[in-house]
């Protein structure tokens, strides 16, 4: 008979309960926003999922998807929203999957039933000190994930920013899935939530529009912001690298009204109260906008008549596969320092540090050496 198998992300590894034919689940956690957090993994058969969780492993809440009054049953992907965190906290959590055999209008029949150990998470209040890692352009590298992790592990981080061009080409889910299931055993341990935001190489492949079934943006769009700490952070997303009309993607890209639609965002974001009460704001996106070589550019025209003004500490970029530090006003007429990350592989991999600690704001690149190649540090 065939077992429920709980991939939740999941990294298959020789610690697997074979015999039972169970694998050890590794949920990953999204979109710590808006007073909650998603908790995402997938089951290899139709199964009723939910999570448990609370500050009290004794006394927890059940939590579910439900859709106009009915609990999303029979799925294989489950994101599962936690509601009600508050910053500072330690909350516990565990995940169960029932697979479900049978599915009828009057009779449901239940197979295996599947629990995993207690995970924990906090995410911080404003006045805590806290570490992000910001990665981009790994493209599945799992050699290169190792080196990442032998370095991140270094650093006591409670975040994980994904800059694009990490979950690369995806064909289908089980393509996607099992990068992110490495991510997962290997940076998110269940414990560090991560935020994914899309490079144009998540643009590309046939599972690439399907990315948000495993994927959870902080707002309905893969643009938008989000606060961590005392720091606003700012997502905004490029599109692709060459116009719409492009052979290559044979019609069926349209990125021209995409990123008008961000001028719009950009202009309300910065008069927004989070925006302006964040002692620190950090800007993201995964092609420089910044670039004075750049051949196909449409978001400088765009973008740059809001952020030339715009009082970020710095601005995290990747996409060109080698790591560049400019200072403000270089190359051109940034209003802010800018990191370029670097790619994919061992030689030109980076980590970008972000800490908060007091009112102190620091950013640091380093190689997979642990070698320091830029920083900034900037005091409220």
């Amino acid at each position: 008979m065939k077992r429920l198998v709980l991939t939740a992300a999941l990294f298959l590894s020789t610690t697997l309960a074979m015999a039972e034919g169970l694998m050890e689940n590794i949920p990953y956690l999204q979109n710590p926003t808006n007073n909650g957090i998603t908790v995402t993994w997938v089951t290899t058969l139709p199964a009723y999922s939910y999570v448990e969780y609370g500050t009290d492993k004794d006394n927890l809440t059940k939590a579910m998807t439900i859709v106009d009054g009915q609990v999303i049953a029979g799925n294989t992907v489950n994101n599962i929203r936690l509601k009600g965190i508050e910053k500072g906290i330690e909350y516990f959590y565990r995940i169960t999957s029932k697979e479900i055999k049978v599915y009828r209008p009057y009779k449901k029949e239940f197979g295996d039933s599947v629990t995993s150990p207690f995970y924990k998470f906090t995410i911080p209040t404003d006045e805590s000190d806290y570490t992000a890692i910001v990665l981009n352009d790994l493209h599945k590298q799992q050699g290169t994930v190792d080196l990442v992790v032998a370095l991140a592990d270094t650093m006591d981080y409670n975040l994980v920013i994904f800059n694009g061009d990490c979950i690369d080409d995806p064909k289908d889910r089980d393509n996607a899935m099992e990068f992110v299931s490495y991510l997962s055993e290997k940076l998110g341990k269940g414990s560090i939530p991560f935020i994914f935001i899309r490079g144009n190489h998540e643009i590309r492949g046939a599972y690439s529009v399907f990315l948000r079934e495993i994927i959870e943006y902080s707002t309905e769009r893969s643009f938008g912001g989000f606060s961590w700490g005392d720091t606003r952070y700012v997502v905004l997303d490029c599109g692709e690298d060459k116009p719409d009309n492009h052979w290559v993607y044979y019609g069926l890209n349209d990125f021209e009204q995409f990123r008008v639609d961000q001028v719009d965002f950009l202009k309300r974001e910065l008069k927004s109260k989070p925006f302006k009460s964040a002692d620190h704001k950090v800007l993201v996106h995964h092609i420089p906008v910044y670039e004075s070589d750049a051949k196909y550019n449409p978001c400088y025209e765009l973008w740059h008549p809001m952020l030339k003004k715009a009082p970020f500490a710095v601005a995290l970029t990747g996409h060109t596969h080698q790591w560049a530090f400019f200072p403000k006003m270089s190359p051109t007429n940034n209003n802010f320092p800018l990191f370029v990350g670097g790619g994919p592989s061992k030689k030109n991999a980076t980590l970008i540090a972000v800490r908060s600690r007091g009112k102190s704001l620091s950013t640091t690149m380093y190689d997979m050496s642990g070698k320091v190649l830029a920083e900034v540090i900037k005091e409220k």
